[in-house]
């Protein structure tokens, strides 16, 4: 096997499966993180400390390394990067135009109004003044957020004309384009759907349902598959999803969509990324409960030798059962001692991970990325899972000073 020079974008923790799949085949591996100590460096043979946003460093970086390919997953930011310079390049990946969508709700949003998928009121803000006369049309609450921000930096519910103008200020502090997004706060509950684009199309194939602590910021605490509804209503999802799939043109890699579903069933879009979804969604969850090699798919497209496909006709890809969980220490309180090693050797386990170690201080949770804990568990099906966690909990051991 030809072993080739590839430019991975996003060296973070979230990417180290990916990583290490590239690894695997032998691959030589140049890659590029904002932060020198990024976990997946430690796999690559070439290293650079660049934003994921600076197109022009990665261009010259390619270029200069002759890379026979671009690969990235999880992060909007790296996708368009690399959508660009695989464009300039020649290469196979997401298209512009798809990062493009994947960038800016708003476009997004406007793309699939033409299919007529349902989505709730929605308009462009760019000015307190603007947001203002939004909401006055749409009628609160309303949900102010940035049209290109990563996880749920800047997103605020509003509930009066009170809290509106500290949601804009906040929100647009996460917005490189300064560009907001205000519209109509839809009560249900938010699932996700997560599919892949095969050289034979694309294929919706799992759906989750999330669990968020109380509060104006929409903080998820829980992620669980399959989601514990209805076979009716897992299909309607997985075919709403492609729908958005085919009104947005993504036809490369992983897509990601977030829905509301209202208590009468009705599925409206939040979001739709032509991107693997974080924190071992895509690079560990999916493949785990589908069995299918997802990893390996994504790296051989970007190499042009992909030739995997999917059975469309088959009716549940869930084959597993598996719970993505974010558990909270003890805000103000200096961590003593954590038992990790134990806890990740039990063997339902597929990952955990905690920003906090020994002497480190816990804050408290202001968005997804100041989360405490991260915990994936696996199992034949939901009760299992659950007795599994009941297990782990039981097991981690998290002392303080």
């Amino acid at each position: 096997m030809k072993k080739n020079k590839i430019l991975v974008i996003g060296a973070g923790w979230e990417q180290f499966a990916l990583f290490e799949k590239i690894k695997e085949h032998g691959h030589h591996i140049i890659a590029t993180h904002p932060n020198i100590n990024a976990d997946s460096f430690r796999l690559a043979d070439v290293t650079y400390v660049k934003d994921s946003r600076d197109i022009c460093a990665h261009l010259t970086i390619a270029e200069t390394h002759n890379i026979d390919t671009v690969i990235t997953d999880n992060c909007d930011y790296s996708l368009y990067t690399a959508s660009v310079v695989a464009s300039k390049l020649g290469l196979p990946f997401t298209s512009v135009k798809s990062a493009l969508f994947s960038n800016d709700k708003f476009s997004q949003r406007q793309a699939c109004a033409k299919f007529g998928v349902m989505q709730p009121e929605f308009y462009k803000v760019r000015t307190p003044q603007d947001a203002s006369e939004a909401a006055e049309k749409i009628g609160y609450p309303v949900v102010i957020k940035p049209v290109d921000s990563r996880g749920t930096f800047g997103v605020t519910i509003v509930n009066d004309a009170k809290e509106l103008f500290d949601a804009y200020f906040d929100a647009v502090s996460y917005s490189p384009s300064l560009t907001l997004i205000c519209e109509r706060f839809i009560e249900g509950e938010l699932v996700t759907v997560d599919g892949f684009c095969f050289s034979n199309g694309h294929q919706s194939l799992t759906v989750a349902s999330r669990k968020f602590a109380e509060g104006k910021k929409p903080v998820t605490k829980s992620v669980s598959y399959p989601s514990q509804h209805d076979d009716e209503l897992k299909s309607l999802l997985l075919r709403n999803h492609q729908r958005v799939v085919e009104a947005l043109g993504y036809d490369f890699g992983h897509t990601h969509g977030e829905y509301f579903v209202t208590k009468n069933n009705d599925i409206y879009l939040v979001e739709c990324a032509n991107r693997g979804a974080g924190v071992y969604t895509s690079s560990t969850i999916n493949p785990l409960i589908t069995g299918i090699d997802l990893n390996e798919i994504f790296l051989n497209q970007a190499l042009g030798s992909d030739d995997f496909q999917i059975e469309h006709d088959k009716k549940n890809y869930m084959r597993r059962a598996a719970m993505l969980s974010f558990l909270d220490f003890e805000v103000g309180k200096v961590v003593k001692s954590l038992n990790i090693d134990e806890v990740k050797r039990l063997p339902f386990v597929r990952q955990f991970r905690t920003i906090y170690s020994e002497k480190q201080m816990v804050e408290s949770i202001e968005n997804c990325a100041s989360r405490h804990a991260m915990l994936v568990v696996d199992g034949s099906d939901m009760d299992e899972v659950l007795h599994n966690y009941d297990i782990f909990k039981s097991t981690l051991n998290v002392e303080y000073y």
